[in-house]
């Protein structure tokens, strides 16, 4: 081949590399909501994403994100979630993305919730808890709003990475695993679909403790 046709190869190629956006998938999410002032959308900006909302995900190519929210976490959802049921175009979106390896991260509204444990019978309501448990184990976060930032704090560029605690083998980040470093370390290193608890959440910010998101596959 001549010289001169690999060199202009080459150059298209490197102006193609330099072009293309950097971390666009990692940082882009799609947000399954039927509002369209999603209540975090401000926050998620702030710090970077890349933000599309649509009530209906029937065109959307599921390649173009790294995390999927369903803003209203329902029964229904659950429930087609846990039995692998292709209801509509939301349902098998939200199932296709688990099977590819996406963080999908579905909303709990905790009121509502509440409300059917207080008034279903025992047995409906733990039949509820049952598909939750499955649907959790298919790869689906289920968060509270009040934890919910907690999976896209991005790394500070300033943080001393050399401090940071190795917790990517925990599946659940309790009290217990860090109490006894909050003095030690100024950062832990967590799996991208660890359950960390509340009251972790709350002693990471009285503490100023950095979370940084891994995507090691050990859950």
């Amino acid at each position: 081949m001549d010289d001169a046709l690999i060199r202009k190869i080459v150059l298209t190629v490197i102006e193609q590399l330099s072009n293309a956006p950097i971390n666009s998938i990692t940082d882009s999410i799609f947000i399954l909501s039927n509002n369209d002032n999603f209540y975090f959308k401000n926050e998620l900006e702030s710090i970077g994403y890349k933000l599309n909302i649509a009530s209906n995900a029937k065109n959307i190519n599921i390649d173009n994100y790294n995390t999927i929210v369903i803003d209203d976490l329902s029964v229904e959802i659950l429930s087609c979630i846990a039995n692998l049921i292709y209801k509509d175009d939301n349902i098998s979106f939200i199932i296709n993305a688990l099977l590819s390896g996406k963080k999908v991260i579905g909303l709990k509204n905790i009121e509502k919730f509440n409300n059917y444990k207080q008034n279903a019978t025992n047995k409906l309501f733990s039949k509820l808890l049952d598909l939750e448990n499955t649907a959790k184990s298919y790869g689906l976060i289920v968060s509270e709003n009040k934890t919910f930032l907690s999976y896209f704090r991005k790394m500070d560029v300033k943080s001393d990475i050399s401090n940071t605690f190795d917790l990517t083998d925990k599946k659940i980040i309790t009290e217990s695993d860090i109490l006894g470093i909050i003095n030690k370390y100024s950062s832990i290193a967590v799996n991208n679909k660890a359950i960390i608890t509340p009251l972790v959440i709350d002693y990471i910010k009285d503490n100023k403790i950095n979370i940084i998101y891994k995507d090691k596959e050990v859950l």
